[in-house]
């Protein structure tokens, strides 16, 4: 491969010693491979370091920052020209760097394509073996604001065969090209808003890409198995620390992203979710109480990237907003040349 496709591969862990060898594995048979596979260890107490270390890669320990601070660390480590983001507990198949790869290629639109994901699969046991449901085939979102991973939880046999254009990629699996994240990169050098930590980062990573022109592109013959810590369409019962991220996350989203005219064009949606949201915080979901108040700690830090991300956006408004405004789970298909 030319240098210009070549890329690193950063893995954020924390405890993920059950399935971090499968993920390796599964690294170390990627063709192309990674010019680097660099771990972000993020102070895990069990073995995944160690793991890690015993696969030949790069580990890098540190403080717990979440994902959102591995993944920066990372892309500041690395200097290819593509990046792919990689969830612990998910195994790309052999060739999923490389269609995606020739799926950019193949567009004439080749340029304008800031990321690139591909068709992930469920998966079970620490071996990470095929589900057969669908975790994820690009992100889509709703004019409430909401983003959801598109056709999760259906049948693999119902999954999406068709090249499309989507609003952005999981975390989990996708390929980011370098320019692109070094143009929407905070000044600070956030790529991913650490405020959020963990969840909801690569939908506001994704908003962001799409106020300046960047396009994501959703391949789906590009296949990877993902095991995933809770699915979307089982809810969040249970799971405290991840509802309280995700609440706070899902205010801090708007505030960086949405401008006064998608508020305008998605009401009264978002004001609907925001009620429903705030009112099971009061009632039956009261340990996510504790994001609102986080959420307005964290305000002048979020107005402060909303005041850079409006000025130097390079669409118009309406081309952002008709993501929101379409039916939920729209994408554009597109034919492949």
């Amino acid at each position: 491969m030319a240098n210009a496709t070549g890329y690193d591969a950063v893995v954020v862990t924390h405890n993920d010693r059950e399935t971090l060898a499968a993920c390796l594995y599964a690294v170390g048979r990627l063709d192309p491979a990674p010019q680097r596979v660099l771990i972000i260890d993020n102070a895990s107490t069990d073995a995944s370091a160690t793991v890690a270390e015993s696969a030949g890669v790069e580990v890098f320990r540190g403080e717990n920052t979440g994902f959102s601070g591995g993944m920066n660390r990372g892309i500041a480590l690395s200097d290819a020209p593509w990046i792919l983001s990689l969830n612990p507990d998910c195994a790309p198949a052999p060739d999923y760097v490389g269609r995606l790869l020739e799926a950019v290629r193949l567009r004439p639109e080749a340029e304008e394509v800031g990321s690139v994901t591909g068709l992930l699969q469920r998966a079970r046991g620490p071996e990470l073996e095929p589900d057969n449901f669908v975790d994820t085939a690009g992100m889509v979102v709703t004019p409430a604001g909401r983003h959801f991973d598109r056709a999760a939880g259906a049948p693999a046999s119902r999954a999406p065969t068709r090249t499309a254009w989507v609003f952005g990629g999981s975390g989990a699996a996708t390929l980011f090209r370098r320019r692109a994240l070094n143009d929407v990169a905070y000044p600070d050098g956030q790529v991913f808003p650490q405020s959020f930590f963990a969840y909801r980062e690569d939908a506001e990573l994704a908003w962001r890409l799409q106020w300046r022109g960047w396009r994501c592109l959703f391949e789906p013959g590009a296949l990877a198995r993902h095991r995933r810590g809770f699915r979307p369409e089982e809810g969040r019962r249970g799971m405290a620390w991840i509802n309280r991220h995700s609440v706070k996350n899902r205010f801090l989203l708007r505030l960086h992203c949405a401008d006064m005219r998608w508020h305008l064009r998605c009401f009264p949606w978002w004001l609907v979710r925001d009620l429903l949201v705030v009112g099971a915080c009061l009632t039956i979901e009261r340990s996510s109480f504790p994001a609102l108040a986080e959420a307005w700690r964290w305000r002048r830090d979020g107005l402060q990237r909303r005041r850079w991300v409006m000025s130097r956006t390079s669409v118009p408004s309406r081309h952002v907003s008709r993501w929101f405004r379409r039916p939920e789970g729209w994408v554009d298909e597109v034919t492949t040349p």
